[in-house]
């Protein structure tokens, strides 16, 4: 992996990684809470001889500097700074779990750079209780555990054994994170409420949920379909809350099937 780097509007250093040809579409690969942007190891290898894609690690995550400010506006501006950067224009945007929520702000505040967006086992907002429980003990692991530990119980909680391959990448991202960074990027994440946002939504995007994601039910990315306007749900199979690493196979092939639509279309107008 060859580093590049962006900076924000507030002067945060952002890590982030350019593959393919510059000549095929671009697509922006979002990754999860704590993971970086290694998460896509087998979906990457899928993905990158038909489109070029971008790569970023989240503020406080990967090669990213650390950062306490998480937001819906950090996120915007970060993501426009490393487009910016990679000289990409307009790009389909695929997230999985906070990468999704950053995939629905970006569409929703910068529509001109979303040409589409796949959002995967991800979330608009949390009922308050459930928001708070999910703060809690993530907090309280973090300022208990080493953050080693942390990765391991992430791990024990998101995937079934044998782990998948791209398991390891996630448990290293999460291992070596700055526990301040962490602890704002769970408190952003699980915080987040931003159903306003969807009706603002033009673009089309795929939902996809993994059939046994028990981090975000199902509800959660039905809400998700019934806010926007050009949306449907896929469920992938054999596939937890990082579908992406479950299930690396099937879950390109939606991405690509996405995106044979978008082009379709475009062709139509």
């Amino acid at each position: 992996m060859t580093d590049r780097f962006a900076r924000s509007p507030d002067g945060t250093m952002l890590g982030y990684e350019v593959a393919g040809d510059p000549a095929l579409p671009t697509l922006l690969l979002l990754h999860s809470l704590g993971a970086d942007r290694g998460m896509w190891g087998r979906c990457r290898a899928l993905l990158q001889e038909q489109y070029r894609l971008i790569l970023p690690d989240t503020r406080g995550h990967g090669s990213s500097e650390a950062a306490t400010e998480q937001s819906v506006t950090s996120w915007t501006e970060d993501l426009v700074a490393i487009l910016d950067d990679a000289d990409a224009d307009r790009c389909t945007v695929v997230g999985v779990s906070l990468g999704g929520i950053q995939a629905i702000v970006l569409a929703a505040h910068r529509p001109e750079r979303v040409r589409g967006m796949v959002v995967a086992d991800s979330f608009v907002g949390l009922d308050a209780d459930v928001a708070v429980a999910k703060i809690a003990s993530s907090v309280e692991q973090a300022r208990t555990l080493s953050m080693p530990a942390v990765a391991d119980r992430y791990l024990a909680d998101t995937f079934r054994e044998p782990y998948p391959p791209d398991a390891e990448a996630v448990r290293r991202a999460i291992a070596q994170m700055d526990r301040d960074s962490y602890i704002a990027a769970v408190e952003a994440c699980f915080g987040i409420d931003i159903r306003d946002l969807l009706g603002r939504i033009a673009a089309p995007a795929r939902v996809v949920w993994g059939d046994r994601d028990q981090k975000t039910p199902r509800p959660l990315s039905e809400e998700i379909v019934a806010g926007l306007a050009r949306a449907d749900l896929v469920v992938l199979p054999d596939a937890g809350h990082l579908s992406n690493a479950d299930n690396p196979g099937d879950f390109a092939a939606e991405v690509h099937a996405f995106c044979e639509q978008l082009d379709a279309a475009a062709a139509k107008e």
